[in-house]
């Protein structure tokens, strides 16, 4: 079984190791070392990158980490490696950043777990630590803005307080005696991770020696999903590039306000009050002229039996603006329509007609469209329909035309 060297010492970057088997997993290479400190993925905590250097190793990269079911440390390669290589001396260099980056992580999900249980009886059920954030999933159906206010407050003042974190083993045995927030998972020796006198954790990852160096943390979304709440966290470096970017975007905001940051909130909410009354009134006036074009077009609509039909194709027009148009008319006694709209090669039908008009669209439409393939229908007095071409859509304008007039004429 490889050594865990990480278990004692989470902050050693470099060490030496023999190599005491060459393998693939999924047909990548791979390494077993006597001893290492590459983090394998577990826990939810990502694993560790970084290189092996040897005579017979010109800087390997490690691209991933992972334990196999006999428990062993397995290294993916991006090289492969000749089996001559056992029993070889390589020398391990983990990627310090990503391994300080996940340790800030994993310290700070352990303070604020204990925090909002502490301060709200809230269970943590489960961890996730992403590559740019990380969540906790605690067993609550809701949480108000004013406990997670408390909570991040709380959180920062047990990061000012620097309390030291440590890392034991101790018997499966000796359990009781630890306050430990849930029980663990395994048996025997059993590592404790311990944010003095504040929280005891059951785990394996690596962590900061205090909490002073989670450095800032901020929790920036809330998500309730099936009868839980998902918070979205970020620690140390991750929140302060947060802050950054965040106070860049806000400083750009009032910069194009010409005014301070602290009236952003009040400009935006006044503009957005403008823009909702400017577009009522655009709304309104494209009533209006709908209306009239509704009435341009029924003076040159094709009458028969005291019938109006219009048969129309637009190319300038939108679906949304077609509808609109289609509702006006609908409101015309004897009137029926039948019309196209083409964008980019695509044909959408819309067929409509008034309420003293004995014919079913819906199921003229999805008749004319069964033809050819397209889909669509609708109710009596009005359908929609595409998936076909503009072609298609033409020619079933002009099938759709005929039936009407023989059912008009009938």
């Amino acid at each position: 079984m490889s050594e865990r060297l990480y278990y004692t010492d989470s902050y050693q970057s470099e060490f030496a190791a023999h190599i005491r088997a060459v393998t693939t997993n999924n047909g990548r290479p791979a390494v077993v070392l006597d001893q290492s400190l590459f983090y394998p993925t577990s826990g939810g905590q990502p694993h560790d990158t970084g290189w092996l250097h040897s005579g017979i190793l010109a800087d390997c990269r490690v691209v991933d980490v992972l334990v196999t079911e006999q428990g062993e440390v397995l290294h993916i390669l991006s090289d492969t490696l000749s089996y001559e290589a056992v029993g070889q001396v390589v020398h391990g260099v983990i990627d310090w950043a990503r391994r300080y980056d996940h340790m800030q992580q994993h310290a700070g999900q352990h303070l604020l777990s204990q925090v909002f249980y502490q301060r709200f009886g809230f269970e943590t059920v489960s961890v996730h630590f992403g590559e740019l954030e990380s969540t906790l999933d605690l067993e609550t159906a809701d949480i108000t803005p004013a406990q997670l206010a408390a909570a991040e407050t709380y959180a920062t003042q047990l990061i000012y307080a620097a309390l030291p974190i440590k890392a034991y083993f101790v018997p499966d045995t000796a359990l009781d005696t630890i306050p430990l927030r849930r029980p663990p998972k395994v048996r025997g020796m059993v590592r404790i991770v311990e944010i003095e006198g504040f929280d005891y954790s059951a785990c394996g990852g690596t962590h900061c020696r205090s909490t002073a160096e989670i450095g800032p943390v901020k929790l920036t979304r809330v998500e309730r999903r099936r009868g839980q709440v998902r918070i979205t966290f970020l620690c140390g470096q991750r929140a302060w590039q947060d802050y950054r970017v965040k106070h860049q975007l806000i400083t750009e905001a009032a910069t194009l306000f010409s005014n301070e940051i602290a009236q952003v909130p009040i400009l935006i909410e006044r503009n957005l009050s403008q823009v909702k009354e400017l577009q009522r009134q655009i709304d309104t006036m494209q009533g209006e002229l709908l209306g009239l074009e509704a009435l341009q077009m029924l003076a040159s609509a094709t009458v028969i039996n005291e019938y109006r039909l219009l048969q129309q194709l637009f190319t300038d027009k939108d679906v949304a603006t077609v509808k609109r148009l289609a509702s006006q008319l609908q409101q015309h006694p004897r009137v029926i329509c039948l019309f196209s709209i083409l964008h980019e090669g695509k044909a959408t039908l819309i067929f409509a007609r008034a309420a003293d008009v004995a014919v079913h669209v819906g199921n003229l439409l999805r008749d004319s469209l069964r033809e050819i393939g397209g889909k669509g229908g609708g109710k009596e007095d009005f359908a929609q329909g595409g998936g076909i071409t503009a072609q298609q859509g033409e020619e079933i304008l002009t099938m759709a035309g005929v039936a009407v007039q023989k059912l008009l004429c009938a």
